[in-house]
């Protein structure tokens, strides 16, 4: 976390207090449970409620019945593991690992009701879903206290109006009351078993919190002190179509701003005929002290491109499939974290790559380059790339075997580093494709050198060798590598090209020269760097 140091000390005594609270609630739960099982609790605490006569056939006990339905363990597993899976593909990565918890309880609940198998009370509704299996601890309880606790977490994580969140917590400990209720009217469970079922659905909910950090999260940005001064403005570059949940986007973007004395976010969208150039010359018009972009490769190299050679530092938010820059400079995944860095963090130097073709002039933070590269880009299909992410590229990778080879001349610095049959030809600013593949391990974003790849073609068994070599990081004997401030390549054809992951078109040669220094950008500082 990148925090001040009272921030960093309030954070470290709530990570002390988080196993704590677990730690209390297991203790709690486990007493508890030897208090029920050498039957304590069947002599004291079962006795203190009445025993009541419903007619299982009439309309309020059907509506119990329809309640301990919904509220059945299984159901509220599955939907909290979906509402994990959602939140993670939003890039809520903490929150993500807290609902995963929060699922996975109950499959322990599940071991522990079995275990300990204890006989449920005499009931008329001894054929409902409510009173099938053991009796303690109470499923239903259980479910229902997860299930409060992940509206709760939602709220807090999607940054829900105070009263919002307010209302929740009324509702949710409706519910559980509610429950409680039903199942002593039904005489489905002890009131020893609601009282344990309950327990261990706080236990589960302090595991999820401690385990996932995402309380953490929340209470350091509420007990950060705004920075005193002059309020900073920060202009936010979206694309809309790379955001799964755009209203919660802002929400979550505004709350972090106001919680780090931040004024109210300027808001420019990217169109689908401007991935951000537009968007970034009006940043710099309104004269913000920072720009965050979310989106994908092509609207952060827009945005970079166009924020070259000013001193307004860029923060990356991360949305889009590639992340490519990104995850170079080491910014976080998870998208809270990522504010935090984007808001609080320091900015660093890094280099522009310019590019020349045939179709003119660019710029590019990444990667490009000509052939197969450029092809697999072309052919990924953007449906796909929503479902599978970076399977995608691989399904496009193998409709390139046997691709043709072109005929390339590559200089380097006025030398001339090869020249005959190339495969691709790839300049970068940084190293690592997804899935961490180093496909120029020595290239920096900060090392004002151009690191240039040219790969070979040996046929489907040479193009199978070559990805083998760039998945294990082995030996690539077919492939050269060179480094330079420019860099200049001849082509006997036209064959298409890529910047940063999109395909851009088609040329016959290029031209990359790096401008070191020439973007600010916010990311953690690799070790034993100095401030730049």
């Amino acid at each position: 976390m990148l925090m001040g140091n009272s921030g960093t000390a309030g954070t470290a005594a709530r990570r002390r207090f988080e196993p704590a609270a677990f730690g209390l609630a297991l203790a709690t739960f486990v007493v508890w449970t030897i208090a029920v099982t050498t039957g304590w609790a069947g002599r004291t605490v079962d006795t203190w409620w009445p025993d009541v006569e419903l007619d299982p056939r009439s309309y309020f006990s059907q509506v119990l019945e329809a309640f301990a339905l919904i509220t059945n363990p299984f159901f509220i597993m599955v939907a909290t593991a979906v509402m994990a899976l959602q939140a993670y593909r939003r890039r809520h990565r903490h929150l993500a690992a807290a609902l995963a918890i929060g699922a996975a309880g109950l499959p322990v609940w599940a071991l522990v009701w079995k275990l300990i198998d204890r006989s449920r009370p005499e009931t008329a509704f001894a054929d409902s879903i409510a009173a099938a299996g053991p009796a303690y601890p109470s499923g239903q309880m259980v479910s229902v206290t997860i299930l409060v606790w992940v509206t709760v977490t939602i709220a807090n994580a999607q940054r829900r109006t105070l009263s919002e969140r307010i209302t929740r917590r009324l509702l949710g400990g409706l519910l559980v009351l509610s429950a409680a209720l039903a199942q002593l009217l039904m005489q489905t469970s002890h009131l020893s078993d609601i009282v344990g079922g309950w327990l261990f659905g706080v236990m589960v909910g302090a595991a999820a919190l401690w385990i996932s950090g995402i309380d953490s999260i929340s209470k350091a940005w509420a007990a950060r002190k705004a920075p005193t001064g002059p309020t900073r403005k920060a202009a936010v570059i979206y694309n809309p179509t790379k955001i799964d949940d755009l209203e919660t986007f802002r929400r979550r973007v505004a709350f972090t701003m106001a919680s780090t004395g931040w004024a109210s976010p300027i808001w420019l969208e990217t169109r689908e005929d401007d991935p951000g150039f537009e968007m970034a010359r009006t940043a710099q018009e309104k004269q913000v002290d920072r720009v965050l972009v979310a989106g994908g490769d092509g609207t952060v190299r827009a945005v970079c491109a166009e924020m070259s050679g000013s001193e307004i530092p860029v923060a990356i938010i991360p949305a889009g499939t590639g992340n490519l820059l990104g995850r170079n400079l080491g910014i976080p995944l998870d998208e809270d974290e990522a504010l935090e860095l984007a808001l609080v963090g320091t900015p660093r130097s890094v280099d522009v790559v310019h590019w020349t073709t045939d179709a003119g002039k660019d710029s590019f933070v990444v990667m490009a380059g000509v052939g197969l590269d450029a092809q697999i880009m072309r052919d990924t299909n953007e449906t796909l790339k929503k479902m599978v992410k970076g399977g995608a590229y691989v399904l496009a990778g193998l409709q390139q075997l046997g691709s043709e080879q072109f005929q390339a001349t590559v200089t380097v610095d006025g030398r001339v580093v090869h020249e005959g049959d190339a495969l691709m030809t790839l300049v970068g600013n940084v190293g690592k494709l997804q899935g961490g593949i180093a496909l120029l391990p020595s290239a920096s974003a900060a090392d004002g050198r151009l690191h240039v790849l040219v790969a070979t073609n040996e046929g489907v068994s040479g193009l199978k060798r070559l990805g083998n070599a760039l998945r294990r990081g082995g030996p690539m004997p077919f492939v050269r590598r060179a480094r330079g401030k420019k860099v200049t390549v001849e082509i006997d054809r036209e064959v298409p090209f890529q910047l940063d992951g999109d395909t851009e078109g088609t040329t016959t040669s290029f031209t990359a020269e790096v401008e070191a220094g020439a973007l600010r950008v916010v990311a953690p500082r690799p070790s034993g760097q100095n401030e730049s």
